[in-house]
């Protein structure tokens, strides 16, 4: 450090007062110990800021646990009812992949998506109808992710990526478009758009290994008929339950099912009788017991509660002749019973 005999030195050779020097070394100082300060504060900060973890209580409110489900083939992942393309799509690649591509412990559950949290993400992956136009963050961008048309959207708040799966005209029932939205739970996230991609490309190709394509899908939703072999309509892509809803009707009713017209949404008519499944119905008001399960039966036709919410999967029957017997005789065979 500079002692006052040097200052004065300085002062003589430059014709400066000794006291601006002096100054000078003082403003240094201060600046110096001002920055310290600064860095001490921050890194307080930062060792104030509670580290990130999994959530304590699992499945969510409102989350689903995992359950067994078929894995679909080919298109037809693009025709499954919501809660069993969410079971799907978190069930296609192990558990092991999700935290390879997210990068750490990840819990998982379905609902109207599959739902997955890590220490510092929150994901979801769901099958929706068609390309987004926009999203919550902006204009997306076109792109392509496994030789498929998608959009992507990214901020400083994660990213949203969208691939067309199949290529079928919008919202004629089909769900062809998978949806990856990947966001931090508390901080920014780096990275995010790198790993939507690869988890697209992961789940793309656990849910569509080679299979049927979905059938062609006319104006008002009607299909082509195809013989299927009796079976549960349970986590069945909408076009198979249909199939099975058009050979338990021609049973039920004692003729060949060849003239059966069934669509896409799950529902078959034959000889002037409608059957119908529904994943989401309005409530049931039970006037009887059909097959073991609550039952409304009314001027409108017969519908049938599948599970305990009333608000939930139905089977519904309309049209001529005794429906209350034919739902009798349909439903244990279409339950799997």
């Amino acid at each position: 450090m500079a002692t006052p005999h040097d200052y004065r030195a300085i002062a003589r050779k430059t014709d400066r007062p000794m006291w601006i020097w002096a100054g000078c070394a003082l403003t240094s100082v201060l600046l110096l110990f001002g920055v310290g300060i600064v860095v001490a504060v921050t890194v307080l900060n930062e060792n104030d800021e509670p580290e990130a973890t999994l959530p304590t209580v699992w499945p969510s409110t409102s989350g689903q646990a995992l359950r067994p489900v078929p894995m679909p083939t080919g298109e037809m992942v693009a025709a499954l009812t919501d809660e069993t393309g969410a079971q799907v799509l978190c069930q296609v690649i192990p558990e092991q992949r999700w935290e390879e591509i997210l990068g750490g412990p990840t819990l998982l559950e379905a609902g109207g998506s599959c739902h997955a949290v890590t220490a510092k993400l929150d994901v979801s992956a769901q099958m929706i109808a068609a390309l987004p136009e926009d999203t919550s963050r902006g204009m997306p961008t076109r792109t392509t992710v496994a030789g498929k048309l998608a959009v992507i959207a990214t901020d400083k708040d994660g990213t949203s990526l969208s691939v067309e799966l199949v290529e079928v005209a919008p919202h004629n029932g089909a769900s062809p478009v998978l949806r990856v939205s990947i966001r931090g739970r508390t901080t920014e996230t780096p990275g995010s758009e790198e790993k939507a991609k690869a988890l697209a490309e992961a789940l793309i190709a656990g849910a569509m290994p080679p299979g049927p394509k979905l059938p062609k899908i006319g104006e008002d939703g009607e299909i082509p008929l195809e013989k299927t072999e009796p079976g549960p309509i349970k986590d069945r892509p909408l076009p198979v339950i249909s199939w099975l809803l058009c050979g338990e009707l021609g049973r039920a009713l004692g003729v060949p099912a060849d003239k059966a017209k069934p669509t896409f949404f799950a529902a078959c008519e034959l000889n002037g009788v409608t059957a119908d499944y529904s994943a989401l119905s309005t409530a049931v008001v039970p006037t009887t017991t059909i097959a073991g399960l609550p039952a409304q039966v009314d001027e409108r036709g017969v519908v049938v509660q599948l599970t305990d919410d009333p608000d939930g999967q139905t089977l519904k029957f309309k049209g001529t002749g005794d429906l209350p017997a034919l739902a009798e005789k349909m439903v244990p065979p279409l339950l799997g019973r």
